[in-house]
């Protein structure tokens, strides 16, 4: 692992020269730029998807199931995401990386289907499978909570992946399908990156030194071990990960640049391969100031500040300023040429490294 000192430069204050705007629009053009986690209603309103789409994203990480979803609930969601895909000529199910390069090429947004939870697939193998036969490549072992696989991380008390979750890490792969640790508890992250052949992802998250968010951010050593694995840690824009008090736990505005420091972070602790980003950001949400009571913020805020913050309000948090929609998302590269990160860094860290996992676990 080539590691890296700190960057230089801001973007905040300053402008970008002539030159380096136009190196930033070139570099965003050009990049394969892969979404590590957004929520399922971006693909269903037109506006939304739209938005994503000028971001420049060429494929993206689609939740389409989670906690509240069993195996028929799943399957249906999965069902309907791949029909979406199928009847819109600006998507494109993506089952394997040549999905990817054809949606960069044909300028559609590829869709890979993911789950936050293994819920889906109950206590049985059998469903897993039939999920990835059905275009399934990203599954998140856990969600907040416990369940037969390992443990989330808003949970009473933490424990290691089960003995089932280490039939599934096997299966997983076996078959060619992406591990996610994004919401797993310190004890089932480390244990499932250490079982697992094959490089895992935490999708959207943090550095914890930076923003001490309990599980939902990671220490050093899972990014530590992560990278030996030749993993990726996705970068998240989700505000009471980005920054905040770490006394008492209130979330602060926040701007591009504490994302950038998040990912400058990484940088310096394992180098520039195992970074990337996953913004977790629906439009709705962001336009109507408000998340709906289902939501993690919502549901476990209260039980769990630690993890999930405090303020500025109970029921939203703004976004950070730059980042707060997905068409905005120019910034991002802006940000990592005014921080002096070269064309190949910044191409790695805007989907390069997670195109690179995918080769390396899809099948």
């Amino acid at each position: 692992m080539e590691k890296k000192g700190p960057k230089r430069g801001k973007l905040e204050g300053k402008d970008l020269s002539k030159d380096e705007e136009e190196r930033a629009a070139k570099l965003h053009k050009e990049a394969t730029i892969i979404e590590g986690c957004i929520m399922w209603e971006n693909l269903d309103n037109p506006e939304y998807l739209d938005q994503v789409r000028r971001g420049g994203i060429t494929a993206a990480n689609v939740t389409v199931a989670h906690w509240l979803h069993d195996f028929t609930a799943a399957t249906k969601r999965v069902h309907h995401y791949k029909e979406l895909a199928e009847k819109n000529p600006d998507l494109l199910h993506v089952r394997r990386v040549e999905d990817i390069q054809e949606a960069k090429r044909e300028g559609k947004l590829g869709v890979i289907i993911g789950f936050q939870d293994s819920k889906p697939i109950e206590d049985d193998l059998c469903f897993l499978r039939t999920f990835y036969d059905n275009g399934v490549r990203i599954i998140q072992l856990t969600y907040n909570a416990q369940n037969y696989v390992g443990t989330g991380c808003c949970e009473l008390s933490y424990g290691k992946l089960s003995y089932f979750g280490r039939e599934v890490v096997e299966e997983m792969n076996r078959i060619g399908m992406v591990i996610d640790l994004a919401h797993c508890c310190d004890e089932t992250t480390i244990d499932a990156i250490e079982c697992s052949k094959d490089p895992v992802i935490i999708s959207h998250s943090g550095a914890y030194s930076i923003c001490n968010a309990y599980g939902r951010n990671k220490k050093d050593e899972h990014i530590g071990a992560l990278a030996k694995k030749g993993g990726i840690i996705g970068i998240t824009f989700f505000p009471s990960l980005v920054k905040r008090d770490p006394r008492t736990w209130e979330v602060q505005k926040s701007t591009v640049e504490d994302v950038l420091d998040h990912i400058d972070y990484v940088v310096s602790l394992v180098g520039v391969d195992y970074v990337g980003w996953g913004s977790d950001m629906f439009g709705g949400f962001l336009d109507q100031k408000y998340t709906p009571p289902y939501s993690a913020l919502r549901w476990w805020r209260p039980k769990r500040p630690d993890i999930y913050g405090r303020g500025p309000t109970e029921v939203f948090d703004p976004f950070p300023e730059g980042l707060d929609r997905h068409h905005k998302l120019l910034n991002l590269t802006r940000g990592l040429v005014s921080r002096g990160y070269s064309d190949a860094e910044i191409k790695k860290i805007l989907g390069g490294n997670f195109i690179r996992v995918f080769e390396r676990v899809w099948k």
